[in-house]
């Protein structure tokens, strides 16, 4: 497991917090009328936590999928282990007392 998906709550957290701030600066820079390099990096700091924000959502869609596929695993297994248990238990009836 990686850095990333270690903390992947803190990050998400954080690039939340990051992009807001960028955004409401962003709105107090242009319409105070300095669009200057701050705004250059305002921006760039928006896309980027836009780019990290998507990078979790596609972690946390693989997280689930793969949840999901184990989650149909163990069922399926759940199922063959019932019908086997069954299967021994009619068996079991079938035979003749001694």
């Amino acid at each position: 497991m990686s850095l990333f998906e270690k903390h992947i709550d803190a990050i998400e957290i954080a690039v939340k917090t990051a992009y807001w701030m960028c955004f409401v600066v962003g709105f107090m820079l242009f319409f105070a009328g300095h669009v200057t390099i701050l705004m250059a990096v305002v921006i760039g700091v928006i896309l980027l936590s836009r780019v990290i924000l998507y990078e979790i959502r596609r972690t946390r869609a693989g997280w689930d999928r793969k949840s999901a596929e184990e989650s149909e695993l163990r069922r399926e297994q759940r199922r063959e282990h019932r019908e086997r248990e069954l299967r021994l238990q009619i068996r079991r009836l079938q035979r003749p007392d001694p």
